[in-house]
């Protein structure tokens, strides 16, 4: 009589079953975006090293990418110095006083309450305002108008003042970098705010206690308690800011400042080649802004890397109320 074959290990159908689900899951979630991303990357790459026409309109187009790069780096940097300050005054809005103040207190909270409206003002102002449109108004009527105020008042009294009628006046057109980083940075520096303001707000208020009960100061608490985990908790959408203004300096075409796409509006004027140029355009484009999100991306993996906690932030968690460690509870059985 023959002997039957042996009965299949369960665990091993299991597993082998399981590899399959896995491969054909793998099928339907692959990248495939990627892949068609990246031959296209390829043949494009390809046309501008091997064809004539791509690489003359590559080789005009790669003097815009400094301009891009400066005005995009300048303005996020100026944007983040204004949403750190705006964030932090609109994180504390003033309060009414718990008793009678001082005259000096008093004229403070006046102050403070002045900020915090402006401040409140601005984000509105700007959140509700197209890009563009503040980029023109900045450019055409609020950069010429400050000139001749500044030509007309102070240049006048400096050449009063060293008695010389031959100092010139201020050079200071709407077209230029300047104004595009001013008009990029206060857009940027309203929107960003509120996500400054959102990080701040994320921080459980006992940290905010447990620092003024040993002793620190509202601003020293924001430098070394708050800030830093504010920072660390908003990093990815700061991020996306930097990405998006990147694509957002595209804008400063309008003012006419010899950036990637306005100098593809005036090379493929000149040509008529528009679908060979902007097809540059857009490559080039789409690389700056993979580079910068691969960046990003590098640094909240460095922040985000499992770090023994400060010792400042460790004292200060263990003088928050309710925060006691709790004994294990043994129960006896007997």
């Amino acid at each position: 009589m023959p002997s039957r074959p042996p009965e299949p290990d369960l665990e091993q159908v299991i597993a082998e079953s399981r590899g399959r689900a896995m491969r054909l899951a793998r099928l339907y979630t692959l990248p495939y975006w990627i892949i068609f991303l990246v031959i296209l990357g390829i043949l494009l790459a390809i046309s501008i090293l091997t064809d004539k026409v791509y690489s003359n309109i590559f080789n005009q187009l790669i003097d815009g990418v400094s301009m891009t790069l400066f005005v995009s780096i300048a303005s996020y940097v100026t944007a983040l110095t204004i949403a750190v300050v705006v964030g932090i005054v609109r994180s504390n809005p003033p309060a009414p006083p718990q008793s009678r103040e001082s005259r000096r207190k008093g004229i403070l909270r006046i102050l403070r309450i002045g900020l915090y409206n402006v401040c409140t003002v601005y984000v509105s102002v700007m959140r509700g305002i197209p890009i563009l449109v503040v980029l023109l108004v900045t450019g055409f009527i609020v950069v010429p108008a400050l000139r001749d105020l500044i030509n007309s008042t102070l240049v006048e009294g400096v050449r009063d003042l060293a008695n010389d009628p031959e100092i010139p006046d201020l050079i200071w057109r709407g077209s230029s970098a300047g104004t595009a980083v001013v008009a990029l940075a206060i857009t940027y520096g309203a929107y960003m705010s509120e996500t400054v303001r959102a990080g701040i707000q994320s921080i459980p208020k006992g940290q905010f206690e447990a620092a003024y009960s040993v002793g620190m100061t509202y601003w020293q608490t924001m430098r070394t308690v708050v800030l830093p985990q504010a920072f660390r908790n908003v990093l990815p959408p700061l991020g996306n800011d930097f990405v998006a203004m990147i694509k957002d300096s595209s804008l400063l075409a309008f003012l006419g400042i010899r950036d990637i796409t306005q100098i593809a509006k005036t090379s493929s004027g000149r040509s008529f080649r528009y679908v060979e140029t902007y097809a540059v355009v857009a490559y080039m484009y789409l690389t700056l802004v993979i580079m910068a999100t691969t960046v990003v991306n590098l640094i909240e993996d460095t922040v985000n890397i499992e770090r023994e906690t400060p010792r400042l932030i460790r004292r200060l968690s263990s003088l928050v109320p309710g925060k006691k460690k709790r004994e294990p509870v043994v129960e006896s059985f007997d």
